[in-house]
């Protein structure tokens, strides 16, 4: 009570407030440039850690051609994907899961995520086309990250995920059937 009495008692003529004020000012302001240094990393990195939306998961994928099915395990990181009963070749074997699908005049092509379980770089990813000839299998693909984008331009298919070497640009994988190209651009204002 008696110290905060005298506080309260200083005046700003008084010699130790002309003491405090500056320290506390100085104080606040390294306080300010701390803060901000250290946040730093967090801002530079928000342009690739935008919203992502949580990926659909389904485990078959019914068209006019087949259905695409993910098999049964008994360990998780063992599921194979098959075309009506007989596994897929090349052998996509792990965590699967068919998140996206896009019909086309001839054809219904699924992006086809897969988790081998191994840590590191667990998770790439697939296109796979269906159609009244067969299945084509496209090269694994993706940045190592389960945060997805699914669109298409036309014909185009197109994920989009964070990328793993600047986490501030954004890896756009596009598959136009045949092959796949990738892009790394800014983020887009949301």
């Amino acid at each position: 009570m008696i110290y905060g009495a005298l506080c309260f008692s200083l005046s700003l003529d008084h010699p130790l407030t002309r003491l405090i004020m500056p320290a506390t000012k100085v104080f606040i302001r390294y306080v300010v440039i701390g803060l901000g240094l250290a946040l730093q990393p967090f801002v530079a990195h928000s342009a690739a850690s935008q919203t992502w939306p949580q990926p659909p998961s389904q485990l078959s994928l019914d068209s006019p051609y087949g259905t695409l099915q993910v098999s049964q395990s008994d360990y998780v990181y063992e599921a194979q994907l098959q075309l009506d009963s007989q596994i897929i070749a090349p052998e996509l074997k792990g965590l699967i899961n068919i998140p996206y699908a896009f019909r086309q005049s001839n054809n219904q092509t699924a992006l086809i995520s897969v988790d081998n379980g191994l840590g590191g770089c667990s998770i790439y990813y697939h296109w796979v086309t269906v159609s009244s000839k067969g299945y084509t299998v496209s090269p694994a693909f993706g940045s190592c990250s389960a945060q997805i984008r699914v669109r298409h331009q036309g014909q185009t298919l197109i994920m989009e995920t964070p990328s793993l070497d600047n986490p501030t640009l954004i890896d756009e994988y596009r598959y136009d059937g045949r092959k796949i190209s990738l892009r790394k651009r800014k983020p887009r204002a949301q």
